[in-house]
């Protein structure tokens, strides 16, 4: 525990401490787990400027054992390995004792494959000069990819995000006090609006044909999938391919300068009820039940559906990573739909780096004159 606690201070320590200065390596060559953890951060963040993938080789030598000369193998890779890589090439500890990282860098989109299939291969042959097969054999080579494919992957790799992994305990403090925040909130919330929470059920069926309730799969904290209840403000059985060409052209930035709304105005698959209830987020109150089961926060990034994050390149997928999506945030009280993609996506980093439970508290206070205003809404 105290270990633990010790790397949890430390990350961010070493990080400023060693941007600017060479680090002196061990014996075996390595970078040590902290600095090679900077160089990871690094190496994502200039993967996400290019647009191009960061791929990343993992030594797994936990399943050698202490007969075997585990104490000696960081020694014996540490002279072998770089012997096979470009200079470019970065290796470092991911996880002390067990876990061997080697960063590829600059690797073309369409050449992953055929890297990896090199790379591994003659990692394999040099293991099996360095030592006799069953130590060879037991030394385990896997590959790991940022961004990964797709928004229907499940969730995102935090392999790729050591500073979120690593979290002090005075942040792990914020974010019980988030959690108790939230509970409080939502079940407040859900008490003072059980008179319309027992209405608008009526007026919805009554007016369309169809459930009360609105369930869709979403993307939520660190790309982990969850369902998310809305009361229904469309008619049954319509199709995505209008939202789907919609968001395609939004995050592409495809709309034209003279437009100013970045949401659908005019979308017929909305019931006139449903028009109501979305222009003072009515139908967003069955959110206060995700809140509740811990899929939501109230204060957060909203939450994609998976074909929009797969249309999201690597910076913007990051608007997801860390913090649990919201019911309001910061997007919510600076424009709504007023705004591109982009500063959306931008509002949301910047919340996240800036979190604190005062920003949030301030969040909320601001959310309803910012749903009376319906600013955007649609």
């Amino acid at each position: 525990m105290a270990r633990q606690q010790w790397r949890h201070r430390s990350w961010w320590r070493n990080f400023t401490l060693h941007r600017n200065n060479p680090p002196i390596l061990p014996d075996h060559g390595f970078f040590p787990e902290p600095l090679f953890h900077q160089k990871l951060v690094q190496e994502r963040r200039r993967a996400e400027r290019a647009k191009k993938p960061l791929l990343v080789m993992i030594l797994n030598t936990g399943y050698v054992s202490d007969e075997d000369g585990r104490g000696q193998i960081y020694d014996a890779l540490g002279k072998g390995v770089p012997g096979c890589l470009r200079d470019t090439d970065i290796c470092g500890v991911l996880e002390d004792g067990a876990l061997l990282g080697v960063i590829l860098t600059e690797v073309e989109a369409e050449k992953v494959a055929d890297a990896k299939r090199a790379v591994a291969g003659k990692i394999r042959e040099k293991l099996k000069e360095m030592f006799n097969d069953e130590v060879a054999r037991r030394v385990t080579i896997s590959f790991r990819i940022y961004p990964e494919a797709g928004g229907k992957e499940g969730a995102f790799d935090l392999l790729f995000f050591p500073e979120i992994r690593c979290k002090s305990v005075r942040e792990t403090g914020g974010m019980v006090v988030k959690r108790a925040l939230d509970l409080l909130g939502s079940v407040t919330g859900l008490l003072l609006l059980a008179p319309d929470l027992r209405e608008l059920p009526f007026t919805i069926k009554l007016t369309s044909e169809g459930p009360v309730f609105f369930c869709q799969e979403r993307i939520g904290l660190n790309g982990r999938k969850f369902k998310l209840f809305k009361f229904r403000t469309m008619v049954v059985g319509n199709r995505d391919d209008i939202h789907r060409e919609f968001v395609t052209k939004l995050i592409e930035g495809k709309f034209g300068d003279e437009q100013d709304v970045f949401k659908i105005t005019s979308d017929p698959r909305v019931t006139p009820v449903g028009r109501i209830l979305r222009k003072y987020s009515l139908d967003e109150l069955p959110q206060l039940f995700n809140v509740v089961m811990g899929d939501m926060s109230l204060v957060g990034p909203r939450p994609p559906i998976y074909y929009e994050l797969e249309q999201y390149s690597g910076w913007q997928r990051n608007r997801l990573i860390g913090k649990k999506p919201g019911i309001t945030g910061a997007w919510q009280v600076s424009g709504r739909s007023k705004t591109t993609f982009d500063e959306m996506v931008r509002l949301d980093l910047r919340y996240l780096k800036g979190w604190s439970v005062a920003l949030d508290l301030k969040i909320i206070l601001q959310t309803p004159l910012a749903v009376f205003r319906c600013r955007g809404a649609y």
